[in-house]
């Protein structure tokens, strides 16, 4: 497996990792790492999720992006100049990049989601983009992608509120752009992956984005992991991450 860094901008978030198997024409797989958006948190927390993709045969680009602290809409903005960097450098790395999937847990659950409605914003919105990448599969793990629930319900001791910079009634236009749960969603299977004992995101917030894309006809499927906490997925050797990687490789075709 090969490492390394590239930058997608000039801030010192702007950043991302490849983790690259030794094989041409691998499939690519992006991941957003979560953390309530706080700058506490970085792509390192997905780095053991990284490597053992990379080591099935994956060609990941793991990013960062500046969090709350930067005011709205730096994280979203970033989101999607890393996802597009990545995709358009892949082909020298030698990854197929026609070929891919995103990966979203918890706060990088809602900007997974985000993502597959960029082509539908208005162009004034960040991110915004009629020709956004679509992705063969979107796993989104126990994601805070219902954004105006989860103000309402103030998880992450308001989060959302500080990533937004106010509540829906302050500033619904940023809402209206941002919130996975108001957008048009693009084409692309979803599997939403939840444990039933995690306290950190209560599994309404998955059953809410579920309902959203099945009302778009989407083709979804929520599962539920008796036992599995918040984390549980930052475990590569854990039955949820192997669930995902195995969804991955059936997606994607990896060659076994």
């Amino acid at each position: 497996m090969r490492r390394l860094r590239e930058s997608y901008g000039t801030a010192d978030r702007q950043f991302g990792e490849w983790f690259l198997p030794n094989l041409d024409g691998a499939p690519l797989v992006v991941l957003i790492h979560g953390g309530y958006w706080r700058p506490i948190y970085r792509l390192d927390i997905e780095e053991a999720s990284a490597k053992a993709l990379a080591q099935s045969g994956f060609a990941v680009w793991s990013i960062d992006y500046r969090t709350y602290e930067s005011g709205w809409p730096a994280t979203f903005e970033d989101v999607a100049a890393a996802i597009d960097y990545g995709i358009q450098r892949a082909p020298a790395h030698g990854v197929d990049a026609t070929r891919k999937a995103l990966c979203g847990h918890s706060a990088g659950g809602a900007l997974a989601q985000w993502v597959t409605s960029r082509r539908r914003l208005p162009s004034d919105a960040p991110g915004a983009n009629a020709q956004a990448p679509l992705f063969d599969l979107i796993v989104l793990s126990a994601p805070v992608a219902c954004l105006t629930l989860a103000s309402t319900d103030q998880l992450g001791s308001g989060a959302v509120d500080t990533l937004m910079g106010g509540r829906p009634e302050d500033v619904p236009e940023r809402y209206a752009v941002c919130d996975p749960a108001h957008l048009t969603p693009d084409p692309g299977r979803r599997l939403i992956l939840h444990g039933d004992a995690d306290t950190d995101v209560p599994m309404s917030q998955s059953e809410c984005i579920r309902d959203h894309l099945d009302d778009h006809g989407i083709d979804v499927e929520l599962a539920i992991l008796p036992g599995d906490d918040h984390y549980r997925i930052l475990d590569p050797s854990s039955t949820v991450s192997l669930l995902r990687q195995q969804a991955l490789a059936d997606a994607l075709a990896l060659a076994r």
